[in-house]
């Protein structure tokens, strides 16, 4: 994959000084903690951007039938879905679209299940609204992280709480779950009467032959479901795209609807239409070949960490690796700290994403095979005793 040689001229957030400062203690770092790409974006989406930019004038603008043919297509072609478009609400960002479900469907106090480690936003989401997290927590067996659905079923069974978010593929820890595990999860939900919300921003980034199952499969069983997602991750889009919420279900649809017509939520923007259409239709092959990078990526840390004291959490998918510190480190703050400073690598704290990821980092992967072998030789460097 062509690496953008142009990215330290960009204002982005992982390499922002006064972030960097704020997060690890000083500027003089390699950042590789926030979940971007530096790959050069497809050749077709540059070009179809270049030719709407000199086009014309930026009017008022609707999806057109191009796009949703190509939005559905991608789905039908990918994860055998037949995508109804009469489902579907656009957002400008997931986090976006699972504040307005936790205000419209539950009250004050009313509790959120999440499955920590996981994405660090669901967190304060819940918090912004005044709800309460009820964790799900994963366990960890044998090197792979697997549902604890003893667990999930005995707080799905509390009248206090409404609401489960998944993630899949999770962030960070990358499991893609298995359709019998989704199958078990759909049910438990359906029991209890529980709102599910499934992030699947990760969706398109699936390794070493796992296969991504949506909820949107069960939706015949259990119409009370959300599907949360974006291409956003899936093509480097980050800067540009927005999100969709894909509601199966009529009542769940129109509540969120009139939260959004009530903050002009949703409106179409040229570039993003533009660029999203394009990786529909045209963005295949450059996928594939992140993937196949990732993939060698995780290969060479995997070869890399062979004997040394930090275990790695082989990813099913995402762009991400999930780093095992626990024979190393007794305590998280020291990790950090250590590895911050002598690797001079910046990565995210396991704990960031709930004290269940004490000890462990979050590394982003989405770059060249050179500075990925060149970082994690530092990170092995700076481990005392490795």
């Amino acid at each position: 994959m062509k690496i953008d040689e142009k990215i330290k001229e960009l204002p982005l957030t992982k390499s922002n000084p006064k972030t960097l400062e704020i997060l690890f203690g000083k500027t003089d770092i390699t950042p590789m903690w926030v979940a971007d790409m530096e790959f050069e974006i497809a050749k077709p989406i540059q070009d179809a951007l270049k030719e709407r930019i000199t086009n014309s004038g930026f009017g008022y603008e609707y999806k057109p039938e191009s796009f949703f043919l190509a939005q559905e297509n991608w789905y039908n072609e990918n994860y055998a879905i037949d995508l109804n478009r009469k489902h579907i609400l656009y957002s400008p960002s997931i986090t976006t679209t699972i504040s307005i479900l936790i205000e419209n469907f539950t009250s004050e106090n009313t509790g959120v299940i999440t499955q920590p480690p996981v994405f660090m936003e669901f967190k304060d989401v819940i918090r912004n609204t005044k709800r309460r997290i009820i964790k799900n927590p994963l366990k960890l067996v044998n090197n792979q992280y697997q549902l604890d659905f003893k667990d999930l079923e005995e707080k799905a069974k509390l009248e206090n709480n409404k609401i489960l978010i998944i993630c899949n593929p999770h962030n960070p820890v990358g499991r893609v779950w298995t359709k019998q595990e989704l199958e078990r999860v759909v049910n438990i939900c359906k029991e209890n009467d529980l709102l599910l919300i499934s992030d699947e921003i990760h969706k398109d980034i699936v390794l070493f032959g796992n296969q991504f199952t949506s909820v949107l499969h069960f939706q015949e069983i259990y119409e009370k479901i959300v599907v949360c997602n974006s291409e956003a991750k899936s093509f480097n889009l980050c800067g540009i795209a927005d999100s969709m919420a894909i509601i199966p279900n009529e009542d769940i649809r129109n509540a969120v609807f009139s939260t959004f017509k009530k903050y002009n939520l949703g409106r179409t923007n040229a570039l993003t239409r533009v660029a999203l259409e394009t990786a529909y239709n045209e963005g295949h092959l450059w996928l594939e070949n992140v993937i196949k990078t990732v993939e060698e990526n995780v290969d060479s840390i995997e070869n890399e960490l062979k004997n040394s004291k930090i275990q790695l959490i082989k990813p099913e998918g995402t762009y991400q690796i999930w780093l095992d510190f626990r024979e190393v480190y007794k305590d998280t703050k020291e990790m950090f700290n250590n590895i911050t400073e002598k690797s001079d690598i910046g990565l995210n704290a396991g704990h960031w994403f709930g004290r269940e990821g004490a000890l462990f980092m979050r590394m982003n992967i989405a770059t060249s095979k050179e500075k990925v072998v060149k970082s994690i030789q530092k990170i092995i460097k700076a481990v005392p005793n490795n």
